[in-house]
């Protein structure tokens, strides 16, 4: 996932809450594992190769049907904004290798036949089987939405495990669930787009998830043209006059597959998307102004859900 992961639990006994803290990791590790398009064994390559080979079934592990169940249901919510078969015109803007480690490149991908990729509604889940069916030409990009959800599932499992509360974040994209350390919540500080030292708000959340999209967070050149990696699905990068969004929703996943679809409709479309869907969030637009759905807003940078 190239990022950087933090936990907290909050736990009556220091020894049982490192153990419980290591199972965690070693779970976020699995999962990097098994979704990582940069690893030419993880099942997320696997699927890719079967897409560009004519397309088929293959056996993954059942963390890997949750992800590919969660990416096509990101796309019905966001009405196709949030759209995780792009992973071709990423690679061709140059982002072949791992963030974290530029060494580290992904594994090339078949030219298809014809050119014409099957749909993300043509892929099939199997969960007694533990199998997913990709149509031809198809390959897919989890982005962000690995990191909500291995948060999400981390979360889950340290508070299956004892934890009375729980908080995991990867690369900034959180999941909080149980008892808070604070009477307010979970505090949240968000980061601002333009510099890393400073905070844009701080977020009061009794649950769920927080994740942010920017175009200013990752950026490359390939071929002398400066690239970032979020898209637009209707091609190229996005053309948005935000450069950050953040959104608070009842998942991590969620939270990320929302923010991606608000940053790209862009300013004047940011607070009625995300009041439509019934969540609260906040945006940096190019010229600096901070945008904030209506309840944000009133609690003057502080939301508690």
């Amino acid at each position: 996932m190239a990022s950087e992961l933090h936990l907290m639990v909050v736990h009556p006994d220091p020894d049982a809450a490192r153990a419980v803290l290591r199972t965690a990791v070693e779970l976020v590790e699995h999962f990097e594992a098994c979704w990582s398009r940069f690893r030419h064994d993880s099942d997320l390559s696997r699927l890719n190769r079967l897409g560009r080979r004519g397309g088929g079934t293959v056996r993954v592990d059942p963390s890997t049907l949750t992800l590919v169940a969660a990416m096509v249901e990101g796309h019905q919510v966001t009405a196709g904004r949030y759209d995780p078969t792009l992973l071709l015109e990423l690679l061709a803007s140059g982002y072949v290798a791992s963030w974290e480690d530029p060494a580290i490149v992904g594994p090339a991908l078949d030219p298809c036949g014809d050119g014409v990729a099957g749909s993300l509604f043509d892929v099939g889940l199997d969960a007694v089987e533990s199998t997913v069916t990709v149509p031809d030409g198809l390959v897919l990009d989890p982005g962000g939405i690995g990191k909500g959800l291995a948060a999400d599932l981390a979360v889950a499992r340290l508070l299956d495990d004892g934890a009375a509360g729980a908080l995991v974040s990867i690369g900034g994209d959180l999941a909080v669930g149980g008892a808070a350390p604070e009477p307010a919540g979970w505090l949240v500080d968000v980061e601002s787009p333009t510099d890393r030292d400073d905070v844009l708000c701080r977020l009061a959340v009794l649950g769920g998830g927080v994740a942010t999209s920017s175009t200013k967070s990752r950026r490359w050149v390939h071929d002398g043209v400066e690239h970032h990696h979020q898209l637009d699905p209707r091609g190229g990068p996005t053309d948005s006059d935000l450069v950050a969004a953040t959104v608070v929703a009842p998942t991590g996943w969620l939270a990320e597959v929302h923010a991606t679809a608000a940053l790209g409709v862009g300013t004047s479309g940011f607070c009625s998307y995300l009041e439509g869907h019934g969540y609260d969030g906040v945006a940096v637009a190019e010229d600096g102004a901070v945008i904030a759905t209506s309840e944000l807003a009133e609690m003057d940078g502080m939301v508690a859900r």
